[in-house]
Protein backbone atom coordinates (compact mmCIF):
# COMPACT_ATOMS: atom_id res chain seq x y z
CA UNK A 1 0.00 0.00 0.00
CA UNK A 2 1.57 3.33 -0.95
CA UNK A 3 1.92 6.56 1.53
CA UNK A 4 -1.04 8.21 -0.49
CA UNK A 5 -3.41 5.35 -0.25
CA UNK A 6 -2.73 5.26 3.53
CA UNK A 7 -3.11 8.41 3.95
CA UNK A 8 -6.75 8.33 2.54
CA UNK A 9 -7.35 5.95 4.19
CA UNK A 10 -6.55 6.74 8.12
CA UNK A 11 -8.46 9.98 7.37
CA UNK A 12 -11.30 8.43 5.85
CA UNK A 13 -11.01 6.07 8.89
CA UNK A 14 -10.66 9.92 11.03
CA UNK A 15 -13.84 11.40 9.63
CA UNK A 16 -15.50 7.71 10.10
CA UNK A 17 -14.80 7.67 13.69
CA UNK A 18 -15.90 11.55 14.13
CA UNK A 19 -19.23 10.59 12.16
CA UNK A 20 -19.75 7.90 13.94
CA UNK A 21 -19.57 9.67 17.41
CA UNK A 22 -21.50 12.46 15.97
CA UNK A 23 -24.29 10.28 14.82
CA UNK A 24 -24.54 8.18 17.67
CA UNK A 25 -24.62 11.26 20.07
CA UNK A 26 -27.37 12.44 17.97
CA UNK A 27 -29.07 9.48 17.73
CA UNK A 28 -28.96 8.86 21.81
CA UNK A 29 -30.06 12.62 22.20
CA UNK A 30 -32.89 12.25 20.17
CA UNK A 31 -33.60 8.69 21.57
CA UNK A 32 -34.07 10.20 25.00
CA UNK A 33 -36.02 13.14 24.01
CA UNK A 34 -38.42 11.31 22.37
CA UNK A 35 -39.01 9.33 24.98
CA UNK A 36 -39.23 11.40 27.26
CA UNK A 37 -41.84 13.20 25.68
CA UNK A 38 -43.79 10.00 24.84
CA UNK A 39 -43.51 8.79 28.51
CA UNK A 40 -44.82 12.28 30.03
CA UNK A 41 -47.73 12.56 27.84
CA UNK A 42 -48.52 8.69 28.88
CA UNK A 43 -48.29 10.43 32.34
CA UNK A 44 -50.11 13.03 31.77
CA UNK A 45 -52.87 11.03 30.13
CA UNK A 46 -53.18 8.84 33.75
CA UNK A 47 -53.08 12.28 35.69
CA UNK A 48 -56.48 13.27 33.71
CA UNK A 49 -58.18 10.32 34.09
CA UNK A 50 -56.72 9.97 37.82
CA UNK A 51 -58.24 13.92 37.96
CA UNK A 52 -61.28 13.65 37.27
CA UNK A 53 -64.45 15.24 39.64
CA UNK A 54 -65.56 13.11 42.91
CA UNK A 55 -68.88 12.73 41.34
CA UNK A 56 -67.41 10.49 38.77
CA UNK A 57 -66.09 7.82 40.90
CA UNK A 58 -69.28 6.40 42.95
CA UNK A 59 -66.85 3.81 44.07
CA UNK A 60 -62.96 2.70 44.65
CA UNK A 61 -61.76 1.97 41.11
CA UNK A 62 -64.81 2.52 39.29
CA UNK A 63 -64.61 5.59 37.28
CA UNK A 64 -66.87 7.02 34.95
CA UNK A 65 -64.85 8.60 31.68
CA UNK A 66 -66.81 10.56 29.62
CA UNK A 67 -66.45 10.71 25.93
CA UNK A 68 -65.00 13.90 25.67
CA UNK A 69 -62.61 13.51 28.56
CA UNK A 70 -61.95 10.53 25.54
CA UNK A 71 -61.59 12.54 22.72
CA UNK A 72 -59.74 14.69 24.59
CA UNK A 73 -57.12 12.55 26.56
CA UNK A 74 -56.87 10.31 23.56
CA UNK A 75 -56.29 6.37 23.49
CA UNK A 76 -57.93 3.43 25.04
CA UNK A 77 -59.29 3.21 29.00
CA UNK A 78 -61.24 1.40 31.23
CA UNK A 79 -62.19 1.25 34.25
CA UNK A 80 -62.73 -1.52 36.52
CA UNK A 81 -63.68 -2.27 40.32
CA UNK A 82 -62.50 -4.24 42.85
CA UNK A 83 -63.99 -7.69 41.68
CA UNK A 84 -62.53 -6.84 38.18
CA UNK A 85 -65.88 -6.04 36.56
CA UNK A 86 -65.39 -3.16 33.37
CA UNK A 87 -67.28 -0.65 33.84
CA UNK A 88 -66.93 1.45 31.14
CA UNK A 89 -64.40 1.48 27.28
CA UNK A 90 -63.73 3.65 25.33
CA UNK A 91 -61.44 3.42 22.18
CA UNK A 92 -58.77 5.45 20.71
CA UNK A 93 -55.19 4.57 20.05
CA UNK A 94 -54.09 3.59 22.85
CA UNK A 95 -55.14 0.88 25.69
CA UNK A 96 -55.85 2.17 29.35
CA UNK A 97 -56.66 -0.64 32.07
CA UNK A 98 -57.39 -0.61 36.11
CA UNK A 99 -56.16 -3.42 38.51
CA UNK A 100 -56.66 -4.06 41.73
CA UNK A 101 -53.95 -4.92 44.60
CA UNK A 102 -53.97 -8.39 43.90
CA UNK A 103 -52.92 -7.97 40.54
CA UNK A 104 -56.48 -8.25 38.77
CA UNK A 105 -57.73 -6.44 36.05
CA UNK A 106 -60.58 -4.59 36.88
CA UNK A 107 -61.08 -2.52 33.36
CA UNK A 108 -59.77 -3.28 30.24
CA UNK A 109 -60.46 -1.17 26.61
CA UNK A 110 -58.22 -3.73 25.34
CA UNK A 111 -60.27 -4.18 21.94
CA UNK A 112 -59.69 -8.07 21.69
CA UNK A 113 -61.79 -10.07 24.00
CA UNK A 114 -59.69 -11.61 26.62
CA UNK A 115 -57.09 -9.95 25.74
CA UNK A 116 -55.32 -7.79 28.95
CA UNK A 117 -51.92 -5.55 29.64
CA UNK A 118 -49.87 -7.99 31.15
CA UNK A 119 -49.80 -7.49 35.52
CA UNK A 120 -46.12 -7.55 37.29
CA UNK A 121 -45.72 -7.51 41.00
CA UNK A 122 -44.33 -3.95 40.62
CA UNK A 123 -47.68 -2.97 38.95
CA UNK A 124 -49.52 -3.87 41.92
CA UNK A 125 -47.32 -3.12 44.75
CA UNK A 126 -47.91 0.65 42.81
CA UNK A 127 -52.40 -0.30 43.37
CA UNK A 128 -50.95 -0.32 47.19
CA UNK A 129 -48.85 2.38 47.01
CA UNK A 130 -45.72 0.54 47.94
CA UNK A 131 -43.84 1.10 44.67
CA UNK A 132 -43.49 4.77 42.69
CA UNK A 133 -45.49 4.98 39.06
CA UNK A 134 -43.50 2.53 36.63
CA UNK A 135 -42.34 2.53 32.86
CA UNK A 136 -41.84 -0.30 30.30
CA UNK A 137 -41.79 -1.75 27.55
CA UNK A 138 -44.01 -3.96 27.00
CA UNK A 139 -45.49 -6.29 23.46
CA UNK A 140 -48.70 -7.37 23.02
CA UNK A 141 -50.91 -9.64 20.17
CA UNK A 142 -53.54 -7.32 18.24
CA UNK A 143 -56.09 -7.84 16.07
CA UNK A 144 -54.91 -7.02 12.13
CA UNK A 145 -55.65 -7.99 8.54
CA UNK A 146 -53.91 -11.07 9.02
CA UNK A 147 -55.26 -12.33 12.48
CA UNK A 148 -52.93 -11.43 15.37
CA UNK A 149 -49.93 -9.07 15.20
CA UNK A 150 -47.58 -8.50 17.66
CA UNK A 151 -47.20 -4.87 18.98
CA UNK A 152 -45.04 -3.51 20.61
CA UNK A 153 -46.21 -0.53 23.90
CA UNK A 154 -44.79 1.76 25.94
CA UNK A 155 -46.86 0.73 29.35
CA UNK A 156 -47.16 3.22 32.55
CA UNK A 157 -48.70 2.34 35.71
CA UNK A 158 -50.16 4.93 38.11
CA UNK A 159 -51.75 5.35 41.43
CA UNK A 160 -55.52 5.23 40.44
CA UNK A 161 -57.24 4.52 44.03
CA UNK A 162 -57.41 3.08 47.33
CA UNK A 163 -56.28 -0.90 46.49
CA UNK A 164 -56.18 0.06 42.68
CA UNK A 165 -53.54 1.47 39.92
CA UNK A 166 -54.72 2.44 36.18
CA UNK A 167 -52.36 1.51 33.39
CA UNK A 168 -52.07 3.61 30.24
CA UNK A 169 -50.27 1.81 27.08
CA UNK A 170 -49.39 3.20 23.69
CA UNK A 171 -47.87 2.11 20.79
CA UNK A 172 -44.32 3.03 20.43
CA UNK A 173 -44.62 3.52 16.51
CA UNK A 174 -44.98 7.31 16.96
CA UNK A 175 -41.12 7.15 18.57
CA UNK A 176 -40.25 4.18 16.65
CA UNK A 177 -40.52 5.81 12.74
CA UNK A 178 -39.30 9.22 13.98
CA UNK A 179 -35.90 6.84 14.89
CA UNK A 180 -35.72 4.70 11.82
CA UNK A 181 -36.13 7.76 9.70
CA UNK A 182 -33.22 9.25 11.53
CA UNK A 183 -30.87 6.33 11.22
CA UNK A 184 -31.67 6.18 8.00
CA UNK A 185 -30.96 10.12 7.35
CA UNK A 186 -27.56 9.65 9.56
CA UNK A 187 -26.45 7.09 7.46
CA UNK A 188 -26.83 8.15 4.24
CA UNK A 189 -25.03 11.58 5.64
CA UNK A 190 -22.47 9.65 7.48
CA UNK A 191 -21.52 7.03 4.08
CA UNK A 192 -21.59 10.42 2.20
CA UNK A 193 -19.62 12.58 4.59
CA UNK A 194 -16.71 9.35 4.88
CA UNK A 195 -16.66 9.11 0.13
CA UNK A 196 -16.30 13.03 0.59
CA UNK A 197 -13.66 12.67 3.10
CA UNK A 198 -12.20 10.18 0.77
CA UNK A 199 -12.55 12.13 -2.30
CA UNK A 200 -10.88 15.17 -0.62
CA UNK A 201 -8.26 13.12 0.86
CA UNK A 202 -7.12 11.95 -2.42
CA UNK A 203 -6.70 15.33 -3.50
CA UNK A 204 -5.04 16.96 -0.36
CA UNK A 205 -2.72 14.11 -0.27
CA UNK A 206 -1.64 14.38 -3.83
CA UNK A 207 -1.09 17.76 -2.82
CA UNK A 208 0.72 17.44 0.21
CA UNK A 209 2.82 14.53 -1.61
CA UNK A 210 3.91 16.63 -4.59
CA UNK A 211 7.33 17.36 -2.46
CA UNK A 212 7.38 13.76 -1.40
CA UNK A 213 7.89 12.95 -5.46
CA UNK A 214 9.91 15.83 -6.17
CA UNK A 215 11.95 14.54 -3.74
CA UNK A 216 12.04 11.26 -4.69
CA UNK A 217 12.73 11.93 -8.48
CA UNK A 218 15.39 14.33 -7.65
CA UNK A 219 17.17 11.30 -5.63
CA UNK A 220 16.37 8.96 -7.99
CA UNK A 221 17.67 11.21 -11.08
CA UNK A 222 20.88 12.57 -8.99
CA UNK A 223 21.93 8.65 -8.19
CA UNK A 224 20.97 8.10 -12.06
CA UNK A 225 23.25 11.11 -12.94
CA UNK A 226 25.58 11.31 -10.91
CA UNK A 227 24.56 15.53 -11.10
CA UNK A 228 24.74 16.61 -7.49
CA UNK A 229 23.45 19.79 -8.88
CA UNK A 230 19.79 19.44 -9.33
CA UNK A 231 17.70 21.05 -6.19
CA UNK A 232 13.97 20.68 -5.20
CA UNK A 233 12.20 24.37 -5.52
CA UNK A 234 9.85 24.79 -2.29
CA UNK A 235 8.08 27.53 -0.66
CA UNK A 236 6.89 27.75 3.21
CA UNK A 237 7.58 27.31 6.25
CA UNK A 238 5.78 23.62 7.25
CA UNK A 239 7.75 20.57 7.81
CA UNK A 240 7.61 18.57 4.01
CA UNK A 241 9.44 22.27 3.39
CA UNK A 242 11.99 22.17 5.86
CA UNK A 243 12.67 18.48 4.95
CA UNK A 244 13.21 19.69 0.96
CA UNK A 245 15.29 22.36 2.55
CA UNK A 246 17.76 19.89 4.40
CA UNK A 247 17.57 17.88 1.19
CA UNK A 248 18.88 20.98 -0.40
CA UNK A 249 21.75 21.38 2.34
CA UNK A 250 22.66 17.89 1.75
CA UNK A 251 22.98 18.11 -2.37
CA UNK A 252 24.59 20.96 -1.60
CA UNK A 253 27.08 19.49 0.81
CA UNK A 254 27.81 16.63 -1.24
CA UNK A 255 28.11 18.86 -4.30
CA UNK A 256 31.25 20.92 -2.38
CA UNK A 257 32.83 18.16 -1.38
CA UNK A 258 32.77 16.14 -4.13
CA UNK A 259 34.36 19.46 -6.17
CA UNK A 260 36.66 19.45 -3.55
CA UNK A 261 38.02 16.25 -3.87
CA UNK A 262 37.99 16.63 -7.57
CA UNK A 263 39.89 19.74 -6.65
CA UNK A 264 42.31 18.23 -4.65
CA UNK A 265 43.24 15.28 -7.31
CA UNK A 266 43.74 17.93 -9.95
CA UNK A 267 45.79 20.28 -7.62
CA UNK A 268 47.75 17.44 -6.27
CA UNK A 269 48.52 15.79 -9.29
CA UNK A 270 49.58 19.10 -10.52
CA UNK A 271 51.87 19.86 -7.58
CA UNK A 272 53.40 16.09 -7.88
CA UNK A 273 54.12 16.62 -11.31
CA UNK A 274 56.93 18.82 -10.31
CA UNK A 275 59.12 16.77 -8.03
CA UNK A 276 58.37 13.81 -9.64
CA UNK A 277 59.74 14.93 -13.00
CA UNK A 278 62.44 16.55 -11.71
CA UNK A 279 63.43 13.51 -9.85
CA UNK A 280 63.24 11.45 -12.87
CA UNK A 281 65.04 13.42 -14.91
CA UNK A 282 67.69 13.40 -12.10
CA UNK A 283 67.84 9.60 -12.09
CA UNK A 284 68.18 9.81 -16.01
CA UNK A 285 71.27 11.93 -16.16
CA UNK A 286 72.61 9.53 -13.42
CA UNK A 287 72.04 6.49 -15.04
CA UNK A 288 73.14 7.42 -18.50
CA UNK A 289 76.08 9.79 -17.93
CA UNK A 290 79.48 9.57 -16.34
CA UNK A 291 79.46 12.38 -14.17
CA UNK A 292 82.22 13.33 -11.86
CA UNK A 293 81.47 11.89 -8.40
CA UNK A 294 81.30 15.99 -6.82
CA UNK A 295 78.18 16.27 -9.73
CA UNK A 296 76.82 12.80 -9.13
CA UNK A 297 76.70 13.69 -5.25
CA UNK A 298 74.99 17.09 -5.86
CA UNK A 299 72.28 15.04 -8.06
CA UNK A 300 72.14 12.65 -5.42
CA UNK A 301 71.61 15.62 -2.56
CA UNK A 302 68.84 17.16 -5.23
CA UNK A 303 66.54 13.93 -5.78
CA UNK A 304 66.50 13.32 -2.13
CA UNK A 305 65.80 16.69 -1.35
CA UNK A 306 63.28 16.17 -3.86
CA UNK A 307 61.59 13.11 -2.38
CA UNK A 308 61.56 14.93 1.04
CA UNK A 309 59.36 17.20 -0.69
CA UNK A 310 57.40 14.51 -1.76
CA UNK A 311 56.94 12.76 1.59
CA UNK A 312 55.83 15.89 3.30
CA UNK A 313 53.26 16.89 0.16
CA UNK A 314 52.20 13.33 0.19
CA UNK A 315 51.79 13.51 4.11
CA UNK A 316 49.67 16.86 3.82
CA UNK A 317 47.72 15.16 0.84
CA UNK A 318 46.57 12.46 2.68
CA UNK A 319 45.77 14.89 6.12
CA UNK A 320 43.57 17.22 4.02
CA UNK A 321 41.65 14.10 2.46
CA UNK A 322 40.83 11.93 5.69
CA UNK A 323 40.22 14.86 7.60
CA UNK A 324 39.31 14.11 11.46
CA UNK A 325 40.26 10.27 11.52
CA UNK A 326 36.37 8.57 13.33
CA UNK A 327 38.78 6.88 15.98
CA UNK A 328 40.11 9.88 17.42
CA UNK A 329 38.91 10.54 20.84
CA UNK A 330 38.01 13.87 21.80
CA UNK A 331 39.26 14.60 25.20
CA UNK A 332 39.45 18.41 27.22
CA UNK A 333 43.36 19.83 26.13
CA UNK A 334 44.84 22.54 27.95
CA UNK A 335 45.64 25.00 24.50
CA UNK A 336 48.17 26.89 26.40
CA UNK A 337 50.25 23.67 27.45
CA UNK A 338 49.89 22.24 24.12
CA UNK A 339 50.98 25.55 22.71
CA UNK A 340 54.07 25.60 24.77
CA UNK A 341 55.27 22.22 24.05
CA UNK A 342 54.66 23.20 20.23
CA UNK A 343 56.50 26.00 20.57
CA UNK A 344 59.37 24.04 22.17
CA UNK A 345 59.78 21.66 19.62
CA UNK A 346 59.86 24.35 16.98
CA UNK A 347 62.71 26.25 18.63
CA UNK A 348 64.79 22.81 18.33
CA UNK A 349 63.96 22.82 14.66
CA UNK A 350 64.65 26.32 14.17
CA UNK A 351 67.31 27.85 16.46
CA UNK A 352 68.16 30.91 14.76
CA UNK A 353 64.11 32.19 15.40
CA UNK A 354 63.36 33.74 19.03
CA UNK A 355 59.53 32.84 19.62
CA UNK A 356 58.00 35.29 22.65
CA UNK A 357 54.98 33.49 24.41
CA UNK A 358 51.98 35.41 25.94
CA UNK A 359 50.24 32.44 27.13
CA UNK A 360 46.81 32.35 29.29
CA UNK A 361 45.47 28.96 31.15
CA UNK A 362 42.45 27.65 28.45
CA UNK A 363 40.78 24.65 28.17
CA UNK A 364 39.44 23.43 25.17
CA UNK A 365 37.85 20.27 23.29
CA UNK A 366 39.92 18.08 20.67
CA UNK A 367 41.70 15.90 19.40
CA UNK A 368 45.46 16.94 20.72
CA UNK A 369 47.65 15.33 17.79
CA UNK A 370 45.89 17.14 15.26
CA UNK A 371 45.67 20.53 17.38
CA UNK A 372 49.38 20.08 17.48
CA UNK A 373 49.72 20.01 13.78
CA UNK A 374 47.84 22.87 13.28
CA UNK A 375 49.45 25.28 15.80
CA UNK A 376 52.91 23.48 14.57
CA UNK A 377 51.94 24.66 10.56
CA UNK A 378 51.37 27.85 12.13
CA UNK A 379 54.78 28.20 13.33
CA UNK A 380 56.45 26.77 10.88
CA UNK A 381 54.45 29.60 8.24
CA UNK A 382 55.64 32.19 11.00
CA UNK A 383 59.60 31.24 11.01
CA UNK A 384 59.70 31.26 7.14
CA UNK A 385 58.91 34.71 6.60
CA UNK A 386 59.98 36.20 9.99
CA UNK A 387 63.23 37.90 10.21
CA UNK A 388 66.23 36.48 12.14
CA UNK A 389 66.64 39.50 14.59
CA UNK A 390 62.70 39.95 14.86
CA UNK A 391 60.88 37.45 17.66
CA UNK A 392 57.70 35.55 16.16
CA UNK A 393 54.90 36.37 18.52
CA UNK A 394 52.71 33.41 20.40
CA UNK A 395 49.69 34.63 22.29
CA UNK A 396 46.69 32.15 24.12
CA UNK A 397 43.89 33.69 25.38
CA UNK A 398 40.38 32.09 25.85
CA UNK A 399 40.54 29.38 23.10
CA UNK A 400 42.47 32.01 20.43
CA UNK A 401 45.75 31.17 19.22
CA UNK A 402 48.05 34.06 17.71
CA UNK A 403 50.58 33.54 16.09
CA UNK A 404 52.38 36.80 14.52
CA UNK A 405 55.31 37.32 12.61
CA UNK A 406 57.44 40.82 11.32
CA UNK A 407 57.91 39.52 7.50
CA UNK A 408 56.94 41.71 4.97
CA UNK A 409 53.11 41.05 5.10
CA UNK A 410 50.47 39.58 3.18
CA UNK A 411 49.41 41.51 0.21
CA UNK A 412 45.54 42.49 0.35
CA UNK A 413 44.89 39.84 -2.88
CA UNK A 414 45.98 37.61 -1.29
CA UNK A 415 44.61 37.72 2.31
CA UNK A 416 41.34 36.00 1.29
CA UNK A 417 43.57 32.72 -0.31
CA UNK A 418 46.09 32.24 2.57
CA UNK A 419 44.20 29.10 3.94
CA UNK A 420 43.52 27.52 0.31
CA UNK A 421 44.67 24.41 -0.21
CA UNK A 422 48.16 24.82 -2.65
CA UNK A 423 47.76 28.32 -2.29
CA UNK A 424 51.35 30.09 -2.70
CA UNK A 425 51.69 33.71 -3.23
CA UNK A 426 54.22 34.88 -5.70
CA UNK A 427 56.74 35.91 -3.01
CA UNK A 428 56.30 32.50 -1.02
CA UNK A 429 56.67 30.17 -4.77
CA UNK A 430 60.34 30.60 -4.16
CA UNK A 431 60.32 29.07 -0.70
CA UNK A 432 60.28 25.24 0.63
CA UNK A 433 56.62 24.23 0.88
CA UNK A 434 53.35 22.31 -0.72
CA UNK A 435 51.43 25.35 -0.14
CA UNK A 436 48.90 22.92 1.96
CA UNK A 437 50.05 23.91 5.55
CA UNK A 438 47.70 26.60 6.21
CA UNK A 439 44.38 24.74 4.62
CA UNK A 440 45.60 21.90 7.24
CA UNK A 441 44.80 24.87 9.73
CA UNK A 442 41.97 25.74 8.34
CA UNK A 443 40.66 22.49 8.51
CA UNK A 444 41.84 21.41 11.55
CA UNK A 445 39.91 24.83 13.71
CA UNK A 446 36.73 23.51 11.28
CA UNK A 447 36.80 20.33 12.80
CA UNK A 448 36.97 21.22 16.14
CA UNK A 449 34.16 23.95 15.42
CA UNK A 450 36.30 26.79 15.46
CA UNK A 451 37.79 29.57 12.40
CA UNK A 452 40.97 31.03 11.12
CA UNK A 453 41.27 34.49 10.58
CA UNK A 454 44.59 36.38 8.77
CA UNK A 455 45.42 40.06 9.14
CA UNK A 456 48.31 42.12 8.43
CA UNK A 457 49.23 44.75 11.24
CA UNK A 458 49.69 48.00 10.87
CA UNK A 459 53.50 47.87 11.49
CA UNK A 460 54.08 45.29 8.88
CA UNK A 461 53.89 41.88 9.49
CA UNK A 462 51.28 39.09 9.11
CA UNK A 463 48.84 37.57 11.96
CA UNK A 464 47.22 34.49 12.09
CA UNK A 465 44.85 33.24 14.71
CA UNK A 466 42.77 29.83 15.51
CA UNK A 467 39.80 30.72 17.46
CA UNK A 468 38.20 27.41 19.07
CA UNK A 469 35.00 27.40 21.32
CA UNK A 470 36.75 27.18 25.53
CA UNK A 471 35.78 24.97 27.74
CA UNK A 472 33.86 27.13 30.92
Amino acid sequence: MSFRLRLIVVSALAVAAAILLVSAAVYVVVYGQLYKEFDRSLKDRSAQAVSLPQGFKPTPCQVYITKSLVDKLGGYYQTFNSTGEVLKTYGLPGYYQTINSRGQVVKTTVLSEGLKLPVSKREVSVATRHSKPSYHDITIQVPGDKGLQKQNLRLYTDFLAPNCAIQVARPTTSVTRPLKRIAYALLVMGLGGIGLAAVLGWAIAGAAMRPVRQMTATSEYVAHTRDLSRRIEMRGRDELARLAKSFNTMLEALDFSLRSQRQLIADASHELRTPLTTAKTNVEVLRRAKLPKEEQEAILHDVSQQIDELTVLVSDIVDLARGVEPNLEVEDVRLDLLVEQTVARARRLSPQNDFRLDLESCLVRGVPSRLERAVANLLDNACKWSPLDKPIEVKVSRGTVSVRDHGQGIDDADLPLVFDRFYRAAAARALPGSGLGLAIVRQVAESHNGSVSVERPSDGGALLRIELPPVD
